[in-house]
């Protein structure tokens, strides 16, 4: 843990509250106070800070970072743990800091040899639910995207994901497993044996997960990230704005050509860690075979899909949207293309792999029918991190 000094955590993404002073001395006990607020984050969370500091004896200005919850969870207590967060950090300048609520369960979980299910409530019914390994050294993992659904939806998810790995015993943890203990214990017999967080989620996990720095790997922020929001479902009126904007012009498909490389290439630097060469793109141009394709709005190139085909199996090799056109169609309009193509070509089945931490890329290929297929430990790098293998049937 790098982050020295006295530090403070928000845990806001429920109805219970949690707010920890952790001293300097990791040896010391840190203070812990905790309070059920409803939906009244806004006016109970600094009180509960403040009441914090002064029962530890620190004042904002000696803290040197402060951790928050970055969701999923409620919408309102993530976005009132965030804004608090980055207002105490400019009056203490210290070090922001953040972890989902999903990730800080599992890496307070632990384990070895472990398929990790934190589950956190997400209104009515449903349930937020991460997916983590831990293996044999006890090293957490990040395995596939966080998923919102009703308990017997996640149990769908949890067996498919078990697919990858079972030789792993589950495990479900946090406030939803406590809730849906009798569902869980059906369906996975001795999966809530090991209770952790069944009553509420702690600060203290926040503090732990994200004073790791461990990246997207372990499904914790990028550096620069750390203070991004995970909501897992979009806000419903931030979706009904973006679709009614973006809608207006849907994107114009077509054949990529040499001419597009400039563009193309750096695209494919800004958005990736460890990008595609220009050598990969002049193959695949080169290839009669292959699929290559852009698509445009407004005259600008907003994004770009590679596919190779072995009949009869197809695989999605390269596909990228910039940064500004992301979530208003332009993946799914080359995502379907690429599809009409596989069927007019006789292709029985399109596989692809995806970072384990790219969670819109996963959400898109979900809703159109691929499914999880395979895992390959360590295979991207910049960061490092798993690639999950997807595919659908056609």
């Amino acid at each position: 843990m790098s982050a020295a000094g006295p530090g403070l955590s928000l845990e806001t993404a429920t109805e219970q509250v949690s707010v920890a002073v952790v001293p300097a001395d990791d040896s010391a006990a840190p203070h812990v106070v905790a309070e059920s607020v409803g939906h009244g984050h806004t006016r109970r969370l600094t009180p509960l800070v403040m009441r914090a500091l002064a029962e530890a004896g620190v004042t904002v200005r000696e803290l040197r970072w402060i951790a928050c919850d970055l969701g999923p969870g409620s919408f309102t207590g993530v976005r009132v743990g965030l804004a608090t967060a980055r207002a105490l950090g400019m009056v203490s300048g210290a070090r922001l800091l953040g972890a989902s609520s999903l990730a800080s369960l599992a890496h307070a979980a632990g384990g070895v040899k472990t398929l990790t299910i934190p589950l956190v409530g997400a209104g009515r019914r449903d349930l937020y639910a991460g997916f983590y390994r831990a293996d044999a050294r006890g090293r957490v993992r990040l395995l596939a995207a966080p998923r919102v659904g009703t308990p017997a939806e996640l149990l769908a998810a949890t067996a498919e994901a078990h697919a990858l790995m079972p030789d792993h015993d589950v495990r479900f943890v946090g406030p939803g497993a406590g809730r849906e203990r009798e569902a869980l214990e059906a369906a996975w017999p001795g999966s809530t044996n090991e209770p952790l967080r069944h009553d509420a989620l702690s600060a203290l996990d926040v503090a732990l997960a994200a004073r790791l720095e461990a990246g997207p790997g372990a499904g914790l922020p990028a550096h620069g990230r750390e203070m991004e929001p995970a909501y897992v479902r979009p806000a419903q009126a931030e979706e009904r704005v973006r679709h009614k904007v973006m809608g207006l012009t849907p994107p114009v498909l077509r054949d990529l050509v040499s001419a597009d490389l400039d563009a193309v290439d750096e695209l494919e630097h800004r958005l990736f860690g460890d990008p595609w060469p220009r050598a990969f793109f002049l193959d695949a141009l080169d290839d009669s075979g292959a699929v290559c394709r852009v698509a445009e709005r407004r005259g600008a190139i907003a994004g770009y899909l590679i596919a190779t085909f072995q009949p009869p199996v197809a695989e999605l090799q390269n596909l990228a949207t910039a940064p500004e056109q992301q979530r208003a169609g332009v993946a799914r309009a080359l995502l379907e293309d690429l599809i009409e193509t596989c069927r007019v070509r006789g292709v029985r089945e399109l596989a692809l792999e995806v970072r384990v931490s790219n969670f819109a890329a996963q959400g898109l290929y979900r809703a159109r029918g691929f499914r999880l297929a395979g895992l390959r430990r360590g295979y991207y790098h910049a960061p490092e991190e798993d690639a999950l293998l997807m595919s659908l049937p056609l």
